[in-house]
Order: structure tokens, then sequence, then C-alpha cells
């Protein structure tokens, strides 16, 4: 019996958000700039750009309103950002107004007042407070307000946390107003049957909502099994990051120490979302179209390895794609690490 799975699926690229944001050196604008573009030029429908949390906070989006300028729209592709402060969405509107605003503005809510007072110095219930305005001021500019819910399978500071704390979390912030809600398995604690278990339910009480999107971080080599199983109950919008980066936002940015939040609260640094080389690799070869052009993002994720100096997680920037026919190894592909490189059936 064959496995039935999506035709399509769609793409949200996370490097020069979430990616870069546990970092410890400064990436350049045009670097954030350069990914960006190339990203949108790929065939990603979404690309997160930038973060409006206080440099304090987040030192790696200090240049928030610079990268948005500067940054070349595609049409097609919907440029998200995020922010969980007035502040921050002020910001956001402000951008907006003046031509160069997000199209969606998420913010990070949790699932336990643990992690959200570590993340966003706020217990839960705060955040309810406050997200009515939100919602109103990002419908005065067309932004889609975004709920990304952190630890939904499991929170690093207190243990297990039950679906249902997601679904209450999913359902109070839809009634208030906000256009879409993500999932996110924040520091790698889902496994491949609680995955599918939770995206069936999820499917099954909000159908018609736009609310089912996977989000992994790989901590424990569980990343694109994790996506599978999503795959599996029916998800059709995955959020990955070239390089496998991501995490927790560094506490030390080019040898400062910054606010942030704080020390490590997980056992360790490895904390990097799902490998965007490898997802698109894997859809690719069980037939899923991604809308993504494979080889250039092999390219991106081996320029990456470049402009960071140091070898990343995902396996295949150094294997490259399936041979889809001879390949003379030998002579077209330079050896790994001597220069960005692409698949010569490209």
């Amino acid at each position: 019996m064959k496995l039935q799975f999506p035709k399509k699926v769609n793409m949200t690229e996370l490097l020069a958000r979430d990616g870069i944001q546990h970092e410890r050196r400064f990436v350049p604008t045009e670097t954030k700039v350069f990914f960006i573009n190339a990203c949108s030029e790929a065939g990603f429908k979404v690309v997160e750009a930038t973060n409006f949390s206080h440099p304090k906070y987040l030192p790696q989006a200090k240049d928030a309103e610079e990268v948005l300028k500067r940054i070349e729209r595609k049409p097609g592709v919907q440029y998200k950002c995020y922010g969980m402060t007035d502040k921050a969405v002020e910001r956001a509107v402000i951008a907006k107004e003046n031509g160069f605003g997000p199209d969606i503005l998420a913010f990070t809510i949790s699932t336990t007042d643990a992690h959200c007072m570590r993340n966003a110095n706020r217990p839960v219930e705060k955040f309810f407070e406050q997200i009515p305005n939100w919602v109103k001021m990002c419908k005065s500019v067309g932004i889609k307000l975004d709920m990304a819910i952190a630890c939904v399978f499991g929170c690093p500071i207190t243990g297990p946390v039950p679906m249902e704390k997601t679904f209450e979390l999913i359902e109070r912030g839809l009634e208030m107003g906000c256009s879409s809600a993500t999932p996110c398995d924040t520091t790698g604690e889902a496994a491949p049957d609680r995955v599918y278990e939770f995206f069936s339910r999820l499917r099954e009480k909000f159908p018609n909502e736009d609310v089912h999107r996977a989000h992994f971080h790989d901590a424990r080599g569980t990343g694109l099994t994790n996506y599978f199983a999503a795959l599996l109950a029916g998800v059709t919008e995955f959020e990955a990051s070239l390089g496998q980066l991501g995490g927790q936002p560094s506490y030390v940015v080019d040898g400062v120490p910054a606010i942030g939040t704080g020390w490590l609260y997980t056992p360790s640094d490895i904390t990097g979302n799902g490998s965007t080389e490898d997802l698109v690799v894997m859809f690719d070869e069980m037939g899923i179209d991604t809308g993504v052009d494979v080889d250039r993002v092999l390219e991106l994720g081996r320029i990456l390895e470049h402009v960071l100096e140091r070898e990343l997680r995902p396996y295949t920037t150094k294997t490259g794609r399936i041979p889809k026919g001879r390949v003379d190894w030998g002579k077209n592909i330079p050896p790994y690490n001597a220069q960005p490189w692409v698949h010569p059936n490209k």
C-alpha cells in the first residue's frame, strides 16, 4: 500500500529572523538583505525578515527598519517579522505606513508562564490584555497578526505540556482577532507520535483556520521525522531555517553581554530550527512540490557556511541531492569547503 501525500506544500524561510538570533557575532545588514532576496527569488512563499524587539533584548535585530527598507520585494512573497511589545507593534505599523513594513507580524506567547517570563518578561495572561490593541493596530494598516505559540510539545523549564493548552491559546487568540497561529516546538521537545496526534487533533478542532503550520527545532535529531509526521497528519505549511540555525537569542553578541533572555535555559545551545536544505531535498525525493528551487537552496546553504566561517549541521549542503542519473563525482563537483556549489544536474 502506497502512502498518500499532498502534491504541494508551502515553505517559510526563517534564517534572517529566527535563524540568526542565536548567533554570537552580528550578521551584517547586507548579508541579511542578500539572503532575504535570494530566498524570495528561490521560491519561498513566506520569508522572515527581522524582529522589532528592542536591541538590548535582541541585538541581531538592531537594523530592523534598515533591512526592510533595503530588501527587494518579490510579488507573491509575504515578508514576516516578529514583535511582542506595544512599541514593537507600533514600529511595524509605522514601517507599513511608510511603505516598507511587514505583511505578517508575529508575536510569541508561551504555553507556560515559566517560559513566557524568560522569553517575554511577562506571564501568559498579560498577552491577552495586549492582543486586542495589537489586532486593531495591525488591521488599520493591513498587517496580518500571527500568534506564534512556544513550547507546544514541552517546556525546557517545567516539562511536558498538554495539547489542550495550545488549543486553548489558539481559540482565545482567534476570538480576539488574530489572523493565524503557528504552533512551535521551540526547543526540540517534540517526538513523531505526538506530532501526528497533535496535528490530527488540531485539524479536527480548527478545520478551516490558518493554524496548521509545522515549526520544529532540531535539538535531538528528530527534526525531519517530526516534519514527516506533520505531513502524514495533513500539514502543508512548513517553517525551517537555512543552516539549521536558530534558537534562544544570544546573550552575548560581538563580545558584549546584552540583557536578552539571559543565559541558556536549555541543556545545550543545539537549538536550531529544522534544516531547510534537508527538508526540501526530502520533499523533492518524495515527489512533493515545494515551489522552491532545491539546487539554489543547497547553494545558499553552502554560501551561508562560508559567511559564518564554520560547518553547519545540514547534511545536504555536503552531499547534495540524490542523483537522478549518472554523475561524474571526480570532475564536476569541487570538494566540500572549496567554494559555493550546486549539483551538476542543474
